[in-house]
């Protein structure tokens, strides 16, 4: 890490040569050929990774100096040397001015600083933090804890140990057998994301009274949920999901704002004339443009679709396990309706759980977003188009889905947007053709991969502390 003004200046020398050096190996191996692919990737690869490096201290520095960070988490007491110095930067500090504080010289505060306090005893480091003026709390995880006490505590409230494990974890490759330093790892680990993310302390965690949830995380919610749904785990999620999206707006401070265009046609024209056609992708790149991160996700259950405002901020989660394009583009343009709606609120939020026809007759904003959804996809021409597959197919459900097709083929629409519009419409008298929208959507590429991919070209993770981070990129892993 970067402990001082003078290493600042270094670091942001070497990131100079660093970008130098990448520019020209990138001439050089399209001007050689002698040099073999892979020996080029490699060397070009190690570049990139430093840089990428450095880039992220200077970052570091330059947010503790700007005092973004007024919280820094300890995962163990090891950490606590770093987190010192770390401070000493946040309080607008010098090696000089703490040295003074403490009557010694300044090399020997850079002393103690180059060798992270590693000679140092327990009374200096604290006449250190009392120089310093920070609060150190530390909880202490007693031997007689364990993981199976953990999980059954964390299923009362919804939390199932395979989200523990897939998404709490810091380092997921921990052997998840309970025994020795692997179990006490899980716990230290699953605890320190679980405090962060739901504010539970550890004395909550392996205490005796019911864990609750803090509904004040959620805002007001709109939930607009199948009857059947489990409320305990979608409120649970819904709470880690708020978290990821603060994360979000964390990781973008400086995203460009603007208005959100309130007609359909409108929205599509200007993703056409930018980017040359209709699709995910580029709807995608369109809602970043507007100044609104969108969050992919893609665990099971829980809801489909999440849009908040926080102070002002808006925000949007998309969270599907279906590998269809069209089922994504609907359900962001969906969101982004929700988003136009109430500018002058500086809180707003809407979560969704599915196609639950009943909920879109009930609600009057459903019906609207969904109405937005489908007349970009479709060109305003959906009525038309499902008279014409109504017209063709006769009374015959099982004709509609060859039907679906011809009709989509002609008239130049994508057949999955159709197929989905035609499912909604039939649900709305009563008949369920959902599993046959399903069969007719096209899944050539991952839309969950494409959203991250844009999601993480737009994103500064350099702006979150250690363990936000780790949470953040656990839940855009692959599992």
């Amino acid at each position: 890490m970067i402990k001082n003004e003078r290493q600042y200046r270094i670091t942001k020398a070497q990131i100079e040569k660093f970008s130098a050096a990448l520019q020209v190996l990138s001439t050089q191996a399209q001007e050689d050929q002698t040099i073999h692919p892979l020996l080029k990737k490699a060397e070009k690869e190690s570049l990139s990774s430093q840089l990428t490096e450095l880039i992220a201290e200077t970052r570091e520095y330059e947010a503790l100096q700007a005092g973004q960070r007024v919280v820094l988490e300890l995962n163990s007491l090891e950490e606590l040397p770093q987190a010192l110095i770390k401070a000493r930067i946040a309080a607008g500090l010098t090696q000089k001015d703490l040295a003074e504080r403490l009557g010694l010289k300044e090399q020997q505060i850079q002393r103690y600083e180059n060798t992270e306090y590693s000679s140092v005893s327990l009374a200096r480091l604290i006449e250190l933090s009392h120089a310093l003026g920070i609060q150190i709390q530390e909880e202490i995880l007693l031997p007689q804890s364990s993981s199976t006490e953990l999980f059954k505590r964390l299923k009362q409230v919804g939390i199932d140990q395979e989200l523990v494990l897939s998404r709490f974890l810091l380092t997921p490759s921990i052997n998840t057998s309970q025994n020795g330093e692997s179990e006490s790892n899980l716990l230290v680990q699953a605890t320190t994301s679980l405090k962060r993310i739901f504010g539970w302390s550890f004395a909550d965690l392996f205490g005796t009274q019911p864990l609750t949830l803090n509904p004040s995380a959620l805002g007001t919610a709109y939930f607009k949920v199948n009857a059947n749904a489990n409320e305990q785990r979608l409120s649970v999620y819904t709470v880690y999901a708020h978290f990821l999206a603060l994360l979000t707006l964390e990781a973008v401070p400086n995203l460009p704002k603007r208005s959100i265009p309130t007609h359909p046609d409108k929205v599509r024209d200007e993703i056409i004339s930018t980017y040359g056609e209709l699709s995910l992708r580029n709807a995608l790149k369109y809602v970043w443009s507007l100044g609104i991160p969108v969050l992919p996700l893609q665990d099971s259950g829980a809801f489909h679709g999440a849009f908040w405002r926080v102070d002002g901020r808006n925000v949007i989660v998309l969270k599907q396990k279906t590998r269809s394009s069209d089922r994504w583009l609907l359900d962001l343009v969906h969101e982004l309706w929700h988003a136009a709606q109430e500018p002058e609120l500086a809180e707003r939020t809407v979560i969704e759980e599915g196609d639950i026809a009943q909920d879109r007759r009930d609600s009057e904003e459903e019906r609207k977003a969904t109405k937005f959804g489908e007349h970009i996809q479709l060109f305003g021409r959906q009525k038309e188009l499902a008279a014409m597959c109504a017209s063709e197919a006769g009374k015959s459900i099982e004709r509609l889905k060859k039907v679906v097709q011809k009709v989509a083929i002609r008239e130049n629409v994508s057949v999955g947007a159709l197929a989905n519009y035609m499912a909604y419409r039939l649900s709305l008298e009563g008949v369920d053709w959902w599993g046959a929208a399903a069969n007719l959507q096209l899944e050539e590429t991952n839309p969950w991969e494409i959203a991250r991919d844009i999601f993480l070209e737009n994103v500064n993770l350099g702006t979150l502390n250690e363990v936000d981070k780790a949470i953040l990129i656990r839940a855009l892993s692959n599992d």
